[in-house]
């Protein structure tokens, strides 16, 4: 009997920490994607166990051979079973998606309406987004732990993100000495 409630008060505690918000930058969901294009959803179709295929119209590849793969424009996304964030996306709208390649598909990784993407977005993840750069963040000092230890010093292949940070506005890329260094560019709405 005392088994049997362990067992359960694990499964939701792991349910409710697997969730947990872990801070990023947009570089960071660019660089961990084979694939960021900009697609319109032509339909969805909700497969079993909660899934989704959507086919698209592929309007502008920023990162790998998106069109050489999907010969039938169609990739998978998790759908409202999914409680770190399903991905489901409308009919008609524009996106711009990071996908990863899984188990022979094509799976969205993250994505973002069109319509909140400004011309600074694309200028730094087509000219400053570096990924032979990592990016450190301090994760006790954002978790609030009292005393937590300063990130080491930034290695030239590294960059520690500053205190005041900004998910869609900060990059991290080499210098013309070969260095990584953090940068901003454009708003952090």
């Amino acid at each position: 009997m005392l088994g049997g409630r362990l067992v359960v008060i694990s499964l939701v505690v792991t349910l409710a920490c697997g969730c947990t918000y872990i801070p990023t930058v947009d570089q960071q969901d660019y660089c961990y994607a084979d694939y960021a294009f900009e697609a319109e959803v032509k339909s969805p179709k909700e497969l079993t166990l909660g899934y989704y295929k959507y086919e698209m119209y592929i309007h502008t590849v920023y990162k790998g051979d998106i069109k050489e793969k999907l010969a039938t424009d169609t990739i998978y996304g998790e759908g409202p079973f999914f409680s770190c964030g399903p991905q489901i996306l409308n009919v008609g709208t524009t996106y711009l998606i990071y996908a990863k390649e899984r188990d022979g598909r094509v799976k969205i990784a993250n994505y973002k309406e069109m319509d909140s993407v400004s011309d600074d977005d694309i200028v730094r993840m087509t000219t400053k987004y570096d990924c032979s750069c990592k990016i450190k963040f301090n994760y006790a000092e954002f978790r609030g732990v009292p005393n937590a230890p300063k990130l080491p010093k930034a290695n030239e292949n590294e960059c520690n993100v500053p205190d005041e940070w900004c998910y869609k506005s900060g990059f991290c890329q080499r210098n013309d000495e070969g260095r990584c260094t953090w940068g901003e560019l454009g708003s952090c709405n």
